[in-house]
């Protein structure tokens, strides 16, 4: 049985979260672990789209109502038949599979959805491009986010990584020969990146001269942050993810988890560490200089409790 399969990285934003939904610039890039992987194949006896998502131990025979879980990948199926007379809008599965974590801020709906379309638009030979697929699965970002920024999408979909500025084209880096380790840590924690940005927005609306003013200050640091990124300057860039994660604490969205796992990294040498993405659980990054630092920092989370982590070498693409 013929089948196709496509993969998406998950994401790390290492300057400018929150900021980035009130126009300030952000910084962000593929990580190429942990990641999602799609299966399209032949499902000659179906009348419909069949999904499994073998993770969560979920199948959806596609003609009965969708499930919550299942209900992401069929706006995705709906999305890709309407936009090429060469997807079926029966006698076909979908079977999808990842090793992110959910709710934790790397992206994880987003690059689910980014391997379905891929691997969607690879079996049925329709042309595509990263910016297609970004497009697509920005309008399934927003069942998950309301008003997503639409930096997830875009650095998932185009696999680099990326200066973000909401309404701008995103600007590609290019990592340096002396590579760093991103370190990542999972509190265990869940969070709802809907209710966090929501809640947010709640407290700027009752004082947005502080607000924007934080807002500000956190935009400011990606410009300096993409050069000590591009020029290798991992001494530099850390500072900046430090002086991030001071400011995110300000806005109240860290939380007593995410605050243990950062001071457990930087007293193991890490030269930065901060929450990534909306906060209040999820996950916290460490930058480190080389290998070694980066083991220090692996095995510091994991001593203070982090109930999983990842490291990855920063590099040009996710897919290096």
């Amino acid at each position: 049985m013929r089948r196709e399969s496509a993969e998406a990285s998950s994401k790390l934003i290492l300057l400018g979260e929150h900021a980035v939904v009130y126009g300030q610039t952000a910084l962000a890039v593929p990580l190429k672990d942990p990641r999602a992987r799609a299966t399209v194949a032949q499902d000659s006896r179906s009348r419909s789209v069949a999904v499994e998502l073998k993770d969560l131990g979920v199948r959806w025979d596609g003609a009965s109502p969708a499930p919550p879980e299942a209900e992401p990948f069929a706006r995705a199926i709906r999305a890709a038949v309407k936009r090429s007379a060469a997807v079926p809008a029966q006698g076909w599965k979908l079977s999808v599979r990842s090793s992110i974590p959910a709710g934790c801020g790397l992206g994880s709906g987003t690059a689910v959805a980014a391997a379905a379309f891929r691997a969607i638009f690879s079996y049925f030979s329709v042309p595509h491009t990263p910016q297609v697929i970004s497009e697509l699965v920005y309008e399934i970002e927003k069942l998950h986010h309301g008003t997503p920024s639409g930096i997830d999408n875009t650095v998932i979909a185009l696999g680099r990584p990326i200066l973000f500025k909401r309404g701008e084209p995103a600007r590609f880096l290019k990592a340096p020969r002396s590579r760093g380790f991103l370190v990542v840590g999972h509190t265990g924690r869940r969070h709802r990146t809907s209710e966090i940005v929501a809640e947010v927005a709640r407290a700027r609306g009752k004082d947005p001269a502080r607000y924007d003013a934080l807002f500000r200050d956190i935009g400011v640091l990606s410009g300096p942050g993409a050069e000590a990124f591009q020029a290798g300057r991992w001494q530099e860039l850390g500072r900046l993810m430090d002086r991030n994660q001071e400011l995110l604490d300000d806005l109240g969205v860290s939380s007593r988890e995410l605050d243990v796992l950062v001071d457990a990294a930087r007293s193991a040498g890490a030269l930065g560490a901060k929450l990534s993405g909306a906060g209040r659980g999820g996950c916290m990054a460490a930058l480190c200089g080389d290998a070694a630092g980066a083991e220090r920092a692996e095995k510091a989370l994991k001593a203070a409790g982090a109930a999983a982590t990842f490291v990855t070498e920063v590099s040009d693409s996710a897919q290096d």
